[in-house]
C-alpha cells in the first residue's frame, strides 16, 4: 500500500555526507549499480541490522540464495551484515546496496535525514522484547523497578523502545531502573549469567539464539514494545523502486516464502544460513545438537516473519491505520525526536505485487515435497 502517491527529491548533499562514513564498512556487498552479472542474471544486494549474524536472519538473503531461488528468478543476491540497523540503513542511503532490513525507530529517523528512504515490507508480528531468566520474578516491566537492564548500546533502537515501555508503566528509565549497554550475542548471555544485568532488551529470534549460554531458561518479560505492529521491516530507497522495481517484487516474495519455509521447516533454514555463512556455523561435532536447537528456538520468529497483516490478510503488508498506532507510539515517548511524514515512506506496492494470489501454507507444503533436501 502507498499512502501517499507524492514522489520525493533525490537526497540532498548534506544527507550524502551524513551517511559517506558507513560507506567504508561494508566492502562485501559493493554498491547497488545495474551491472549484469556473467550468467546474465542482474545484481541486487541487501543487508541485515544484526551484528550477530544469527540463524534468525536467514530468511533475508540465506535462504534463497542456498535455495536458488535468486538465479532462478534472473537476480544475483549479494548479502551481507551491517554493524547495527542503523549502519544497514546508512549503506542503503549512501548507495551501496538495494535493501536493508531495519527497525521502524531507526527507519523513521533515517527518513527524517533521507527523504527518499521507503518502507517496503514489515514483519507482521512482534520484534521487540525484553528477556529475564525464569524464576527471577520479573514478568512484566513494571516489574523491573530497582533492576538492571541490558541493551545492545545506549541510544540504540533497543534502548529507546525498554524507555519507551517502562514509562508505559509509570516507571522513570533514568531514575527506576539502570539501563547498561552490553554488546549482543554471548555478552548478553554473560552479563545475565554474572549478575551484571536482570534483563535484556533485543529481538524476537536474537534472545533464542543465545539460550543455550544462559544459566537459567529464559523468559519474555511483558512489555508495550512487544505488542506494536511493524516493528522490523524492509526498506529501500525511491530511486532502487523505480529501477529495480521487477527484482524487487521477487525479492519480497523470496523473502516472505524463506519466512514460510522456516516455519515448516526450520533446521533446512538454518543449514541455509550457516551454509552462506560458515564462519557462525558450529564446529562439525557441535552441528547436530545446536542445528536442532537454534531450529527450535527461530521456528517462532519464522512463523512471525511469515504471519499476515491483520487487516490486510496479506504478509507484509500493514494498514494505515496499523502504522499509526506504531508510529504514534514512539512519538509518544519520543523515541523519534521529530515528526516523520510516514504516509509518504511507506510503499509496499511491490509486497502486495509479490504476494498477490500466493497461499505461503500450501506454496511451502508442496515446496518440501518436491525439495526434499536442499536446493
Amino acid at each position: 500500500m502507498n499512502f501517499s502517491t507524492h514522489r520525493r527529491a533525490r537526497r540532498g548533499l548534506a544527507t550524502a555526507l551524513v551517511f559517506s562514513i558507513a560507506s567504508l564498512s561494508l566492502a562485501a556487498c559493493g554498491g547497488g549499480g545495474d551491472e549484469a552479472n556473467a550468467d546474465g542474471t542482474a545484481s541486487l544486494s541487501g543487508v541485515n541490522g544484526d551484528p550477530s549474524n544469527g540463524p534468525s536472519g536467514a530468511p533475508f538473503g540465506s535462504v534463497q540464495i542456498e535455495e536458488g531461488w535468486d538465479k532462478a528468478d534472473g537476480y544475483t543476491l549479494k548479502w551481507d551484515v551491517a554493524q547495527s540497523a542503523a549502519a544497514g540503513l546508512q549503506l542503503l542511503s549512501a548507495g551501496k546496496v538495494d535493501i536493508s532490513q531495519g527497525s521502524a525507530p531507526t527507519a523513521y529517523a533515517a527518513a527524517k535525514l533521507d527523504p527518499d528512504l521507503r518502507i517496503i515490507g514489515f514483519l507482521n508480528g512482534p520484534a521487540y522484547l525484553m528477556v529475564a531468566p525464569e524464576g527471577s520474578g520479573i514478568a512484566t516491566a513494571a516489574d523491573l523497578e530497582g533492576k538492571k537492564i541490558g541493551v545492545l548500546a545506549l541510544g540504540s533502537a533497543s534502548d529507546m523502545m525498554v524507555r519507551g515501555s517502562l514509562q508505559e508503566v509509570g516507571l522513570d528509565p533514568d531514575k527506576d531502573v539502570k539501563i547498561l549497554p552490553i554488546g549482543v550475542g554471548a555478552p548478553m548471555a554473560e552479563a545475565l549469567n554474572s549478575g551484571t544485568v536482570d534483563a535484556i532488551a533485543g529481538w524476537e529470534g536474537m534472545w533464542q539464539s543465545i539460550s543455550a549460554l544462559t544459566d537459567e531458561p529464559l523468559a519474555p518479560v511483558e512489555a508495550a514494545m512487544s505488542d506494536l505492529p511493524g516493528m522490523m521491516l524492509q526498506t529501500t530507497t525511491q530511486e532502487v523502486l523505480d529501477t529495480k522495481h521487477d527484482l524487487l517484487v521477487d525479492y519480497m516474495r523470496n523473502f516472505y516464502k524463506s519466512c514460510q519455509l522456516g516455519a515448516d521447516d526450520p533446521q533446512r533454514v538454518v543449514a541455509d544460513h550457516w551454509e552462506k555463512f560458515s564462519n557462525v556455523a558450529p564446529p562439525a561435532d557441535k552441528y547436530d545438537e545446536q542445528l536442532a536447537d537454534q531450529a527450535d528456538w527461530n521456528q517462532n520468529f519464522f512463523s512471525i516473519c511469515a504471519e499476515p497483516g491483520s487487516e490486510s490478510g496479506m504478509a507484509g503488508v500493514l494498514s494505515e491505520s496499523e502504522v499509526k498506532e506504531s508510529y504514534d507510539w514512539l512519538r509518544k515517548y519520543n523515541i523519534l525526536e521529530d515528526d516523520v511524514d510516514f504516509a509518504s515512506i511507506v510503499d509496499t506496492s511491490v509486497t502486495e505485487e509479490a504476494m498477490k494470489d500466493l497461499d505461503l501454507t500450501a506454496w511451502s507444503k508442496d515446496y518440501l515435497a518436491e525439495n526434499p533436501t536442499q536446493g
